[in-house]
This record gives C-alpha cells, sequence and structure tokens, in this order.
C-alpha cells in the first residue's frame, strides 16, 4: 500500500501501458482474456517497480545510517585505519568526501580549540566568561588564583564563583548597560592584590568576557617613588636649610666672636659635604640602575677579585671610623676561595656600605663580624652586628631609597640613606642577591650571595 500511496501517477502509467499492450500483442481475446492479461501484466510490472524501489530505498537506508553513524566511524576510521564506509553505491564517493572535509573540519577545530585553550591557560591575565543566563562558563588559571575560585566555579552561577564585591559590581554595572567597564579592584583573599578588571558584553552573544590585570607591581612601584620623592626632597631640604640659616647670619653679621663664625663655617662645611655626599650617592645608584650599569670609577668591568683582600681593604679603610664609635670589628675569610669574577671597586663599595651600617646602629663597645665562605659555587659574605635590630615589618623595605625604620635617630648617626640600596644594585649587578636576618634588639646579619659566574 505504501507504493501505491507515494507512486500512484507511476501505477496508473503502468496500467495503460498494460492495457495498451493487450490490445496491441493480443487481437480478438475478448474481455475476460483482455482482463485477464492486463492483470497478469499489472502484477508483473507491479512486482519489477517493487523489487526495484526496495533496492533504492535499501541503498538510501544503508546511506542514510552510514550518515547518522558518520562521527562514530570517523574516530573508528582514525584509530584503525580502515575506510568510513564499506559499502559500494553511486553516492559512496561524494559521501566518502564529505567525510574527509568534515574530518578535516573537525581536526581544524580541534586543533584551533586546543590552541586558543593553551593561550587563554597560559596567559598572565586572568579571563572570565559569563553567560547570557549569568552562568560562569570560562575562568582560567590566572583568575581562578587570583579570586580563590575552586575547580567547580565553571558550570555555576558567577555570582557564586566571584566573591569579591568590587569585581561583582563592575561586571553587574557591564551587564546592565552593556558597556565597556573598566575601573580597578582590590582583594584581600588568598592576599592582598590590586587589579585593573575591564568588562564588555557581547553583542552577537551576549556572554561577558572579563580580563583581569595584576597591578600590584605597578602599585607599589608608585608608592616607591612617591616615598622617593618626599624622601629626597626633605634629605636636601635639611641641609640647604642649615646652610642659608648660616650664610644669612654671616652676612647680617650676627655673630659676636670670631668663634661663632667658625661655627658657623663649619656648618656650612658640614652640610655641603652631606648634599655632595647625597648628590654622589645619586649618581651611583642611577648609574648601577643604567644600561651599562658601571659607575664611571668602575668602566674597566669584571676581573679576578681576590675576596680577602677586598674585605682587608674595606675594613682598612673604616678603622678610623669604628674606633671613633668604640665598635669591635673581626673578620674570618675561609681559606682557599678562589678569585671572584666581578668587579673589584664596586665589591669593595658594598663591602664598606655594610660595615659602615653595622657599625652605626652598634652599641658602644659592640662588636661587627665580617665573614665570607664559599658555598656551593657560590660566594656568601656575611655581616653581622649586635646592635638595636631591625622590627620585621620592615625587613622587606629596607633596601629602598632613603628609607629608614627610625628617621630621626638614621640622620642623627649621618649618612645619605642610600647605602643599602646600592648594596642591593651592586648585587643585582653581579646576579647574586642580598637579604637581612634581623630581630629587634638583638642585632642584624646582612647576607650576600654571589654565583661564580663561568
Amino acid at each position: 500500500m505504501r507504493i501505491f500511496r507515494r507512486h500512484f501517477p507511476y501505477v496508473l502509467a503502468l496500467a495503460a501501458a498494460a492495457a495498451a499492450a493487450c490490445l496491441a500483442l493480443l487481437p480478438g481475446e475478448g474481455v475476460s482474456g483482455y482482463a485477464a492479461h492486463f492483470l497478469a501484466f499489472c502484477a508483473f510490472g507491479f512486482v519489477l517497480f517493487w523489487i526495484a524501489e526496495r533496492g533504492i530505498l535499501k541503498d538510501f537506508t544503508r546511506i542514510s545510517k552510514a550518515l547518522r553513524l558518520l562521527p562514530e566511524k570517523q574516530k573508528k576510521a582514525k584509530k584503525t585505519g580502515r575506510r568510513v564506509f564499506d559499502f559500494d553505491t553511486g553516492v559512496s564517493a561524494s559521501i566518502r568526501e564529505l567525510s574527509e572535509r568534515i574530518s578535516l573540519q573537525a581536526q581544524a577545530t580541534e586543533r584551533e580549540r586546543n590552541q586558543l585553550k593553551s593561550i587563554i591557560g597560559t596567559m598572565r591575565e586572568g579571563v572570565i566568561v559569563i553567560s547570557r543566563d549569568e552562568t560562569l562558563v570560562l575562568a582560567n588559571d590566572a583568575a581562578r588564583e587570583m579570586f580563590g575560585m575552586d575547580d567547580g566555579a565553571v558550570g555555576r552561577s558567577w555570582l557564586e564563583s566571584v566573591r569579591n564585591s568590587d569585581l561583582q559590581k563592575l561586571i553587574a554595572r557591564s551587564r546592565r548597560t552593556k558597556k565597556p567597564v573598566s575601573q580597578g579592584a582590590q582583594s584581600l583573599y588568598p592576599e592582598e592584590k590590586s587589579y585593573l578588571v575591564s568588562a564588555q558584553v557581547s553583542r552577537r552573544h551576549g556572554e561577558t568576557i572579563v580580563v583581569i590585570f595584576d597591578i600590584t607591581e605597578f602599585k607599589k612601584l608608585e608608592r616607591v617613588k612617591a616615598d622617593f620623592v618626599a624622601n629626597v626632597s626633605h634629605e636636601l631640604r635639611t641641609p640647604l636649610t642649615s646652610i642659608k640659616g648660616c650664610v644669612e647670619t654671616l652676612l647680617e653679621d650676627s655673630y659676636d666672636t670670631e668663634e661663632q663664625k667658625r661655627k658657623f663655617l663649619s656648618v656650612i662645611e658640614e652640610n655641603t659635604d652631606r648634599l655632595i655626599e647625597i648628590a654622589s650617592d645619586l649618581l651611583t645608584l642611577s648609574e648601577l640602575e643604567g644600561a651599562d650599569a658601571s659607575p664611571r670609577e668602575a668602566e674597566k668591568g669584571p676581573e679576578p677579585v681576590d675576596v680577602g683582600d677586598a674585605v682587608a681593604r674595606s675594613a682598612e679603610s673604616l678603622a678610623s671610623f669604628f674606633l671613633e664609635k668604640g665598635v669591635r670589628l673581626s673578620l674570618d675569610v675561609e681559606d682557599g676561595i678562589p678569585p671572584l669574577p666581578a668587579n673589584g671597586f664596586l665589591i669593595e663599595r658594598m663591602l664598606t656600605n655594610l660595615m659602615e651600617n653595622s657599625a652605626k646602629y652598634s652599641r658602644r663597645n659592640g662588636s661587627v663580624s665580617v665573614r665570607a665562605r664559599r658555598d656551593e659555587g657560590s660566594l656568601l659574605i656575611e655581616v653581622r652586628d649586635d646592635g638595636i635590630g631591625i622590627p620585621p615589618e620592615h625587613h622587606e623595605r629596607i633596601f629602598e631609597r632613603f628609607y629608614r625604620v627610625d628617621k630621626d635617630r638614621s640622620r642623627e648617626m649621618g649618612g645619605t640613606g642610600l647605602g643599602l640600596s646600592i648594596v642591593k644594585h651592586i648585587a643585582l649587578q653581579h646576579e647574586g642577591t642580598v637579604r637581612v636576618e634581623s630581630e629587634e634588639g638583638k642585632g642584624s646579619s646582612f647576607v650576600v650571595e654571589l654565583p661564580y659566574r663561568g
């Protein structure tokens, strides 16, 4: 019945052809004879038509099944190396070509997806994507680390996964206004950080794309820069004010004796020397931080430096200073230390600054010890004192320019506030490090580690 329903016009044509054949080939058979032959022709034609349609439908059924199973067959073909189709029809070549094109396109799509996933995954910037229905669909490793997201964050509501009030307000405003939004954000967990966040809603898909930049170091640099400008202004203003006051007194002859005049001149000389010392240290720092990283006095570059001789010369240059402060100095240089390929002038400058700094903050009748030894391919130099010590909260910033733990006490002891900063930059120039180990009231230990560069 399905054949008659689908192909009724063809059946009528077949019946007409059968009737015409009976009249032409079998004349004089009568009505019953014609009817019998007509029915026989129709039955025979119907059987042939049914067999032909069945074969065609069978092929199309197999083609339909093959197309339905195409993705699975492609995977098996990749693993076994077999052909995707194992039947042969007039359209099998076209289907195979279609399969190959789909396979190539799928491979290209998979490759692009993996590349995109790799790029997003290795970005230092955090990336968050929120769907139209407010579900978190993507959060790269950087974003998870920034805001402490767990592994199950993707797939949940973004309000549940992104637990930062600044970030939530920014995303909500961007989704509400449908406009790009950029502003700063703060995070206190897992650690205190500053971020610059940019959010934008996709006009095509309605997804919200959020990009987060970690600007903690930039904020820290801004603070250091602001502190440096304030500190250098103060450091210069103090001696200049003293010089100006003394000069005005001398110009107005507002002194009674020659002794007072010499005292004013002595103050001018002392503060002038301090300004020259500050300018000299600033110039040294500038040259150490510059492209050449080599002060004018040390342009000859690396040379074999005898560590024992460098320690001895630095100690000798400070002998009178230690005597004046009433501080004992002891040296302990390990035997057999090989020469260090370094800038000799800078190494001695670093040692002098460390020894002088330790002597300044030691108690009278205190002691400073200098120890140098070889340790697994590096040179360790430790300068230890039993002075006033440094509170833990100042350890991280003690090597900044003009940074002082106790500003009033530091200025009374002299110095420019740049000595430890110069030490740090000399160590960095030699690919080394410097650290402080100290406890308030129990002295300090400055440790420099310099590698033996081949």
